[in-house]
């Protein structure tokens, strides 16, 4: 205990490392499935509808 009272400053830079690595950095969720950047369901399906009707009839398409 009397290590942890001479330390703690080193244990709670540990813990904000280790929360900002599960809960991604500044907030934004910038980690694969964690959520979309900040955008809703909606936004997200807006977007897509967009994206499918500026995009060309036929030929290649990715």
């Amino acid at each position: 205990m009397e290590w942890l009272s001479e330390n703690w400053v080193f244990v709670l830079i540990a813990v904000a490392m280790v929360g900002m690595h599960l809960f991604g950095h500044g907030g934004h969720g910038g980690h694969g499935g964690h959520g979309g950047h900040g955008r809703s369901e909606d936004e997200d399906r807006d977007a897509r509808k967009d994206r499918e009707q500026d995009a060309p009839r036929g030929g290649h398409r990715h």
